[in-house]
């Protein structure tokens, strides 16, 4: 009865993050700036306070880098969590090697990144792109790194405690 629930949850988790993801792609452009600018100006007033920011502040050449790295940043993190949920859940289905638990959990991650880009042609002022496939795919595959990394120290330990 447990393991039911548990599965259920963690498939619950699974649907609900791809449904975060699908709302942030359905943002038109405009939104979507709105929100990495939002970031932007976050980091540069917390740059500011410490003193890591001149008093002229920041080009506008540095605020567009800085609003890239952002929103590159939010993609590769989006996937690796989803991947790491993929994984998890998996895990609960009972899916034990750690090659076809990586190779599975990252499939379906990039899969859905695929899905998502093409949604996003159908957004006012967004556009689907095959780099952001890529960096969602990168993202992935850190994700699932962490999760394998802690595998191995997980059974690691408990060889050791056997």
């Amino acid at each position: 009865m447990k393991k039911r629930i548990l599965r259920s949850v963690l498939t619950a988790a699974v649907i609900a993050w791809m449904a975060v993801i699908y709302s942030f792609s359905a943002e038109n452009g405009e939104e979507s700036s709105h929100t990495s600018e939002a970031v932007v100006d976050a980091v540069i007033t917390a740059a500011e306070s410490i003193h890591l920011v001149g008093e002229g502040g920041v080009s506008e050449s540095a605020r567009e880098r800085m609003t890239f790295v952002v929103r590159k940043t939010a993609h590769a993190t989006e996937y690796a969590i989803l991947a790491v949920l993929f994984a998890v859940c998996l895990l609960s289905w009972g899916v034990q090697k750690a090659w076809l638990l990586a190779a599975l959990s990252w499939v379906c991650a990039t899969v859905y990144a695929v899905t998502d880009e093409y949604h996003q042609r159908s957004v006012a002022g967004r556009a689907g792109q095959w780099s952001d496939v890529c960096v969602d795919a990168f993202g992935a595959a850190i994700g699932i790194g962490i999760v394998l990394l802690v595998l191995v120290r997980r059974r690691r330990k408990a060889a050791r405690n056997a």
